[in-house]
């Protein structure tokens, strides 16, 4: 429980100086900042309920992805003022660093274990972006659909 309080708050925390580093709008940093924290928050759980590295990372992604989609219609702004700083939390810098750690000392059996790991965590994070991205606007037309027709109908 400690542990996950402290991931929590660093992904804030990180989330926050991304933010920053890009260049975001205060007005959007406590929104890009509860994004961050969204994504690490659906990670850990679906980490200690599922386990291993893709699925946890789809489901995050996922998630992050809709809040984004979500809040750039709401505060009128590009997807990508939240998707990026809602995604820095599951980027696996820690792996892709033992991954280059280990091709330069030439342990290359570390090196491609460390290697495919980072590769799974970036395939789930894409495909849930990815997802993610593509469920709300058909959601949205699909719901735009319905009230024209329930409007239009005699």
């Amino acid at each position: 429980m400690k542990t996950a309080v402290i991931m929590l708050i660093t992904a804030v925390l990180g989330t926050l100086g991304f933010s920053i580093l890009f260049y975001i709008r205060p007005r959007h940093l406590p929104l890009a900042c509860l994004g961050g924290l969204l994504t690490c928050g659906i990670y850990l759980l679906f980490d200690h309920l599922i386990g291993g590295d893709f699925l946890p990372n789809v489901a995050a992604a996922f998630i992050g992805a809709v809040y984004s989609e979500i809040m750039a219609r709401k505060c009128r702004t590009p997807v990508s003022v939240f998707t990026t700083p809602s995604i820095v939390p599951l980027v696996p810098g820690s792996m892709l660093y033992r991954t280059m750690s280990s091709l330069v000392q030439s342990d290359y059996a570390a090196a491609g274990t460390a290697g495919l790991s980072t590769l799974t965590i970036a395939l789930g994070i894409a495909a849930g972006i990815a997802g993610g991205s593509l469920i709300v606007p058909l959601c949205l037309s699909a719901v735009h659909r319905c009230t024209k027709k329930r409007h239009s109908a005699p």
